[in-house]
């Protein structure tokens, strides 16, 4: 019984080692390429952030200095305009909501503090956007900007995405193989790159020097959702 069990342990090893042998012989041959896919999707949602700062009246007057600056108009007059410019638009107050409160640190010389406050608006469409930037009272607005894009099917999307990448690689091993006349084998190996990912820019849209102007150009790039994935895929070369 001892014996035969040598016996059969050997017999393993030797196939085991005529195994590994093989493999070093004929080692797999196979290409290896990246796919990518994007894809531009329409929000159905989008959170607008709106910055006040409380300021000094005689900032606006005409040929003014800083050391002339000493009437400060309160965070409360200056919330409360912009309020009601939200709500004349058509703005509801379940679609506002608060999000920081603090005090700014930068002052003109002896005047104190300037509080600050940041709004989050949750709105359906770039249209309302477009109004709010053209008809609210910008005094008191230190910054406008997009915080969030959202889809309620951007899994969905997600996944369109990642195949059409996976695709891509395919097409691409393929005519690449064919170019030297051989012919693309089974997958290997699929890893979907870290850099791949959905974006789009968080970035100021609107302050006091182009409030109220309609050109809004420099937003344009600013209203879709962007998504872009990467997928590198390991083929055997027949």
């Amino acid at each position: 019984m001892k014996k035969g069990l040598i016996i059969l342990l050997a017999l393993s090893f030797l196939f085991g080692v005529i195994k590994s042998q093989d493999l070093v012989s004929n080692p797999t041959k196979f290409i290896e390429v990246t796919g990518s896919a994007e894809l531009e999707i329409e929000p159905d949602e989008i959170r607008l952030v709106i910055g006040i700062k409380e300021y000094c009246k005689e900032l606006y007057a005409h040929n003014s200095k800083c050391k002339d600056y000493a009437t400060k108009v309160p965070i409360s007059k200056i919330e409360n305009n912009l309020l009601t410019d939200l709500m004349g638009i058509g703005i509801k107050k379940e679609q506002i909501i608060i999000r920081e409160v603090g005090g700014n640190y930068w002052r003109y010389e002896g005047k104190g503090f300037f509080f600050s406050k940041q709004f989050e608006l949750i709105l359906i469409d770039f249209n309302k956007v477009d109004e709010i930037i053209k008809k609210i009272n910008t005094k008191g607005i230190n910054y406008m900007k997009i915080g969030e894009l959202k889809n309620e099917n951007i899994t969905e999307y997600r996944k369109q995405v990642k195949i059409e990448a996976l695709k891509a690689a395919k097409m691409k091993a393929e005519y690449l193989l064919k170019s030297i006349d051989k012919q693309l084998g089974d997958i290997i190996s699929v890893v979907e790159l870290e850099s791949s990912n959905n974006y789009w820019r968080t970035q100021s849209m609107a302050s006091n020097t182009v409030m109220g102007s309609s050109d809004n150009s420099g937003i344009d790039n600013l209203r879709k959702i962007k998504l872009r994935y990467e997928i590198k895929v390991k083929f055997e070369i027949k």
